[in-house]
């Protein structure tokens, strides 16, 4: 009978700790404390693939459309990147795309079309990801797809600019 009751109290005290711990790591993150790109939207509106996304720092130039509007519309060249966190070609285009960034002098503004699906009939993207050089406010180029290589970027961009 000794031994029921000290099993027990030992299985008691593992639950408790079991629960503690549990409570302890529960606590709920505030997703907009660190880069938070998405001014026009409440967090809980986003979906999961781009809160998952929110630390990667090749996602770290995102605008709202508002924002791309703006910058198209500036009169100075600029490169939209359209992208979605659903996209596996996406996944595997964006970091060659910073990679390029290094090499190349430029800029990139992006653009999540999953959060912003309107962008796809606005900017006419018939897939993702697709990279768009604007100049004074209109489509000089347009590359779908991903080349392959950040010096496949970096060939289009520098054409694309005419540098």
């Amino acid at each position: 009978m000794g031994n029921k009751i000290f099993y027990g109290i030992i299985g008691l005290i593992v639950v408790v700790f079991v629960g503690v711990f549990i409570f302890m790591n529960n606590e709920e993150k505030d997703i907009t404390e660190g880069y938070y790109p998405y001014t026009d939207k409440e967090p809980d509106e986003l979906t999961g693939a781009t809160i998952d996304l929110l630390d990667d720092e090749n996602y770290q130039a995102n605008k709202t459309p508002a924002e791309v509007e703006e910058i198209v519309n500036s009169g100075e060249g600029e490169f939209v990147y359209f992208w979605s966190p659903t996209c596996p070609h996406c996944m595997e285009a964006t970091p060659l795309l910073s990679e390029a960034l290094d090499s190349v002098d430029g800029e990139v503004t992006q653009l999540n079309v999953l959060e912003y699906e309107d962008a796809w009939a606005t900017w006419n993207i018939n897939s993702t990801p697709t990279l768009i050089y604007f100049e004074d406010g209109q489509e000089v180029e347009r590359l779908e797809g991903n080349p392959g290589s950040a010096e496949g970027f970096e060939e289009f961009m520098t054409a694309a600019a005419g540098e």
